[in-house]
């Protein structure tokens, strides 16, 4: 498979991963950004796709800042009447990832299904794929942002401290670095304390062992309307992630004023509801229930908050393969349900739900004495300077209970790869605390994302995975088709539905919300047929695999029996099948 084509090879590029503008090479990112696309950059490759053979692109509309939502879909022939994968880049706009190895995957398959011969040309005559690569725009593009700061939601203008003004407290550079980082202030009242092993770090303060917080963790920045509150309404939009209908959590910063509230939101949930053949969606999210798997319980709420346990093992089991597949391990915990697409696309599309990070720093691990010379050094260095007795007493267990692990192991990550993602701390001055502020910390969006050298080779993983969905899902066949006459006409009609897939025709949850539409088997009459027991269309019930439905029919013939009966099965997601008998 061919991706150097459109995205050549890098030797080096930077964790944070940002494509550097000419304008903005003093403002102390790394030089080499390369690699990720911004929004413009976004739009041209989605351009070169289009002149594919195989992929057609649609606009699902704009954002609430004005950017193009693009849908992409590889297929042949009746590509809406085919069941269907749809893959969703990701509705948390930061993790770019999710966007590059969507585009990887949109070539890779339509180049693949080109040529005649071949497995993925017989996959695309069966089925379709649906791409949505960035369906939030906006705050991916606020990742190119200047300064540089960790981005939240899209360019709606919000309110987010609900005093009637809008934006009046934003984050603020204060050392000129370029970057939005954390602001540790030394307060008697604070939760925060250093971390025993690695002073750059600060962790909470554990009451039950007799801690006293030493500082308080803030977003660098002032308190702009003198409300004692900081950097808490800086028109950071709403994280379309959190928009989705299911686990919706109103009164919510960034959540939106209600459930879909978001133009972006709206598009996505207007695609799937307008596209049946849907039965599999898998999305690239920190919710990541490919590695952090969905747990069955026996909830009995009136709006279901955990998986059905049919579903929960099916589901783990496409969950190892996957994990097999990627080689990760250890990976951060997932980010929670509430109001994400991934919870939606199961307990409200009723689908299959997969979702995946892609990729997050790997176990590394560090050579003990060069940890412990850097982290004397770290020490000597460190804000706060007070490294007395006492705080060394009331932290020394710290280390046995790993706190701050993910951290750890970025910082060991970064300082592997040669890349400068931490900002010492360092004394500002600051109105409201003279002589009591440091800024500093790790620099936003380390480890979100991997080293663009790494995404081709992570896209073939990624589409390895998506070829081998479909082998998963139900097939149904029309079995034991019969046509017995009893005589003066009357005959009895009779056929079986069988599942031969892995899955069932819908998830358990599918059959509950009602979004899948049913398995439905209809035979064909002559106009004069007199139809005595049945219908002419008649619904199944959802088939788990290998499981079967019978339907029985007793039909009176007119004077002239038909050379054939015609019985055909089929459901959007699914598929059809059909089959002719004679009436013996």
């Amino acid at each position: 498979m061919q991706f150097s084509a459109l995205w050549p090879k890098l030797s080096f590029v930077a964790a944070l991963l940002i494509c550097i503008r000419p304008s903005q090479a003093d403002d102390n990112r790394p030089e080499d950004l390369a690699g990720y696309a911004d929004d413009a950059a976004y739009n041209k490759q989605i351009e070169e796709l289009d002149e594919l053979d195989l992929v057609d692109v649609k606009s699902l509309g704009e954002s609430i800042g004005g950017r193009k939502l693009w849908q992409v879909t590889v297929g042949r022939g009746e590509v809406d009447q085919k069941p269907a994968i749809a893959v969703v880049g990701g509705t948390d706009g930061k993790y770019l990832l999710g966007t590059e190895l969507t585009l990887r995957m949109i070539r890779g398959l339509a180049e693949q299904g080109a040529k005649e011969e071949g497995e993925t040309s017989k996959l695309l005559d069966r089925y379709t794929f649906y791409f949505l690569p960035r369906p939030d725009p906006d705050t991916a593009e606020k990742v190119f942002a200047h300064p540089l700061q960790v981005p939240v939601g899209n360019d709606r203008k919000t309110d987010d401290d609900r005093d009637f003004e809008v934006g009046e407290d934003p984050a603020e550079d204060l050392n000129g670095d370029g970057l939005i980082t954390q602001m540790r202030v030394e307060d008697e009242k604070g939760e925060y304390i250093a971390h025993p092993d690695d002073s750059r770090l600060v962790i909470k303060a554990d009451p039950k062992k007799n801690e006293r917080g030493k500082y308080r963790l803030l977003t660098e920045g002032r308190d702009n309307d003198g409300d004692e509150q900081y950097n808490e309404d800086g028109q950071r939009g709403v994280s379309i992630h959190r928009n989705f209908p299911h686990g919706y959590k109103p009164f919510h910063a960034h959540h939106g004023e209600h459930a879909a509230s978001e133009p972006e939101t709206r598009a996505v949930i207007d695609f799937f509801y307008d596209h049946p053949n849907v039965a599999m969606v898998l999305s690239f999210s920190p919710d990541n229930n490919l590695y952090h798997a969905w747990k069955a319980s026996g909830d009995k709420e009136r709006i279901r908050k955990s998986v059905f346990p049919d579903d929960a093992s099916l589901l783990e089991r496409i969950a190892a393969d996957y994990n097999k597949l990627h080689g990760g391990s250890e990976p951060p915990a997932a980010a929670g349900q509430d109001g994400s697409f991934s919870a939606w696309a199961y307990y409200q599309y009723g689908r299959w739900s997969l979702s995946t990070l892609g990729w997050w720093p790997p176990k590394t691990e560090a050579k003990k004495q060069e940890a412990k010379e850097e982290g004397e050094e770290k020490a000597a260095d460190a804000a706060d300077g007070d490294k007395g007795a006492a705080e060394k007493k009331q932290t020394e267990d710290k280390s046995e209970d790993k706190l701050a692990a993910d951290e750890q192991n970025l910082l060991r990550w970064l300082a592997a790869n040669n890349i400068d993602g931490f900002v010492p701390w360092q004394a500002v001055e600051h109105p409201d605390f003279p002589g009591r502020a440091w800024v500093g910390g790790l620099k936003p969006l380390a480890g979100l994302n991997p080293l663009a050298s790494e995404l081709d080779a992570l896209a073939e993983k990624h589409l390895q995975f998506l070829e081998k969905l479909p082998s998963y899902l139900p097939e149904i066949a029309i079995i034991d088709a019969r046509a017995e006459s009893l005589g003066g006409g009357l005959y009895r009609v009779s056929a079986k539905v069988l599942n031969r897939g892995y899955l069932p025709t819908m998830p358990e949850m599918g059959s509950v919300n009602g979004q899948p539409q049913p398995l439905q088997l209809k035979i064909e009459l002559p106009n004069d047929a007199q139809l005595l027991q049945g219908h002419t269309r008649e619904r199944l019930e959802r088939l788990t695999s290998g499981s079967h439905a019978e339907k029985v029919w007793l039909v009176r013939f007119g004077e002239n029996v038909p050379e054939k009966l015609k019985l055909r099965a089929w459901s959007p997601s699914v598929g059809s099948d059909e089959v002719e008998i004679e009436p013996k």
